[in-house]
């Protein structure tokens, strides 16, 4: 492998480094679970998203509600009260209690509610599982089922117990329980859809992470618990008033093949709970907590549909996390922080849609909210550290070209880093000498102190303007320069440029003579050679100690044309490439040229032709 290849796969491995580092975070940051709540709110989210649905009116409710305690008096109610109501449903599909008869009352009464549940041959009844101290002092699971009197007639019998998740919020449900019985007992719920649909609750065959019942399969957890559908807030199941159809307000056949669940709806039961639709604020979205019944409804119906939730293998959700962050990191880098934004919100869009569509569409509970925090910390850490890097690289930048170039020249190139091509790039540019007449000559018998204060002088008066047209100071040469235009920052018109440079260079020596002249000091000249043509531009030197600078044919015939000044006695000595180009990239010369002729130069075998600057063409010479 060659070593360019090598720093391309370098490169590479360290811009994966952070966006894997901080995916290897959030990731074991889930172990501790430190999202599960903010994955739970995210899957409620959902439900809300998506607004309540119909459910149908398969499945209703019969709701003991405020009406029917204002005229039935506080519950519990007599048990004949509940058999009369079994009259009521004769023609139901099946009748499930919401309530728990484990505690006896009159003889009597509770013998006539077991008589119409026999009467009736489709009721399901509640039971309940209550958690005791045993002889030991450990805790122990207590079946609590209703009274045998009114069980004995009964077509099905299920727990009624409802676990919360750690917020408290109803959305996993206990579907069956295997810590009392040989055989899979089910929940209240279930056992009405069992009853419903003719089968026996043997039939349930417990695999793992899956509950059979005939053709119906209900995804679990490891604790038996599934994920049924919620259709909406309090309500959403088609209700009625327990005393109203007792008093015949409803029609018995209302509930004409109906599968109808009896329960507490009023408040002072305390027997509601927070589902999905009730998550957010109770009191602003009106969605109060749902009674345990319709939860209940909810097990039902989604028996029947067949639509259950299911979490995705923990896999799914890692790789999901892995492929979040690392499209964050695709989509934002070298973006800047307000592109790189815009592209972490379009990410973080995709990762939610996604999430709810798999929700919408396959049941399935992908987690969102890890993937969104990578999403947001990988933005906010790139653009930090590119924020970094950005800053040493214009420090660098600052530090590389601060002394070549004009300050104009560095922010620009500070804004665009990639004009700046590090070991060589080949430049289209204009190249300029500049040498003082007879600089030796001064300098005899003179103390050094003066010649290097007047060079100074001169040397800084030259920079200047050099600097103020856009051009690159490559280096001092004793009592001369040499100066480039096009590069590190490439500018259209750079032979203008040089031009326009050695014309107030001359324009500057003259102020500088009078100011000398003053003083008794004798008159300086310089020569100024411009050439143009193609250099390889970039940093020359050993890796400790380097110069930007360029090399090439051009260069050289830049300094020899510098040198044709003394031969033609003019000033100023532009090369016939440099003409050639400017008429090339129809660039117009505000001056006017005059010909010196073709001369010989040391190191090239044709002669060249060689031009000066006569004077300044006026506005209307120029356009034309």
């Amino acid at each position: 492998m060659t070593g360019n290849n090598s720093c391309i796969l370098t490169g590479k491995y360290r811009s994966l480094f952070l966006p894997l580092a901080l995916f290897l975070l959030i990731q074991l940051t889930t172990l501790t679970s430190l999202f599960d709540r903010v994955e739970m709110a995210m899957y409620d989210s959902w439900f809300r998203l998506q607004g309540a649905q119909d459910p149908g009116e398969q499945v209703v409710v019969i709701g003991m509600d405020e009406a029917s305690v204002q005229e039935l008096g506080p519950p519990a109610w007599p048990r004949s009260t509940h058999a009369r109501l079994l009259e009521k449903l004769k023609e139901a599909r099946v009748v499930g209690f919401d309530m728990t008869f484990d505690v006896p009352s009159e003889p009597a009464e509770d013998q006539t509610l077991g008589k119409a549940v026999a009467e009736h041959g489709r009721v399901v009844l509640a039971s309940q599982f209550s958690f005791e101290e045993d002889e030991s002092g450990a805790k122990v699971q207590v079946f609590q089922p209703p009274r045998p009197e009114i069980m004995a007639g009964a077509a099905g019998l299920g727990f009624v117990n409802t676990p919360t998740d750690p917020d408290g919020v109803v959305r996993h449900m206990t579907t069956v329980d295997t810590n009392t019985f040989q055989i899979p007992f089910p929940s209240l719920g279930l056992a009405v859809a069992l009853a419903a649909l003719d089968l026996n609750p043997t039939q349930l065959e417990l695999k793992p992470g899956a509950l059979s019942a005939g053709d119906k399969v209900i995804p679990l957890n490891k604790n038996n618990q599934s994920l049924p559908v919620f259709w909406g807030p309090q309500g959403t199941f088609k209700t009625y008033s327990y005393a109203a159809v007792l008093n015949g307000e409803v029609a018995p056949a209302a509930f004409k093949d109906k599968i109808v669940m009896i329960g507490p709806t009023a408040s002072i039961e305390k027997d509601s709970y927070p589902t999905p639709y009730t998550t957010s604020n109770l009191v602003l979205s009106g969605a109060l907590p749902t009674p345990g019944v319709e939860i209940h409804a909810s097990v039902v119906q989604s028996f029947l549909d067949g639509h259950w939730y299911k979490k995705v293998h923990p896999a799914a959700n890692i790789a999901f996390l892995l492929l979040s962050g690392l499209l964050t990191a695709t989509v934002i880098s070298r973006r800047g922080p307000w592109l790189g934004l815009v592209g972490a919100l379009a990410v973080a869009l995709l990762t939610a849609a996604t999430a709810f569509g798999l929700w919408a569409k396959a049941q399935l509970w992908l987690n969102v909210a890890a993937p969104l925090a990578l999403v947001f910390l990988t933005y906010a850490s790139i653009t930090a550290a590119e924020f970094v890097q950005s800053e040493i690289g214009r420090r660098k930048i600052r530090n590389m070209f601060g002394r070549y170039v004009s300050d104009s020249v560095v922010e620009e190139l500070m804004r665009d880093p990639d004009n700046i091509a590090l070991g060589g790039q080949r430049r289209t540019l204009t190249i300029m000498f500049c040498d003082i007449r007879g600089f030796t000559a001064y300098s005899e018998n003179k103390p050094p102190e003066e010649v290097v204060s007047r060079l100074n002088e001169y040397l800084t008066a030259m920079t200047e303007i050099i600097l103020r047209h856009g051009g690159t100071l490559d280096k001092y040469l004793g009592d001369g320069l040499m100066a480039f235009f096009g590069a590190p920052v490439y500018f259209y018109d750079h032979i203008q440029r040089a031009v326009q440079t050695a014309v107030e260079m001359q324009e500057a020596i003259d102020k500088l003579n009078l100011d000398w002249a003053a003083k008794d000091e004798p008159p300086l000249k310089a020569g100024v050679g411009i050439n143009s043509g193609s250099a390889l531009v970039g940093n020359v030197g050993s890796p400790d100690r380097m110069d930007y600078t360029l090399i090439g044919e051009d260069v050289n015939l830049a300094s020899r044309v510098e040198g044709l000044t003394k031969t033609y006695g003019s000033y100023i000595v532009i090369s016939e490439r440099t003409i050639k180009m400017a008429e090339e990239e129809k660039i117009k010369l505000p001056w006017k040229l005059k010909y010196l002729g073709h001369a010989e130069v040391k190191g090239f075998t044709n002669t060249i032709g060689v031009y000066t600057v006569a004077e300044k063409l006026n506005a209307e010479e120029g356009n034309n």
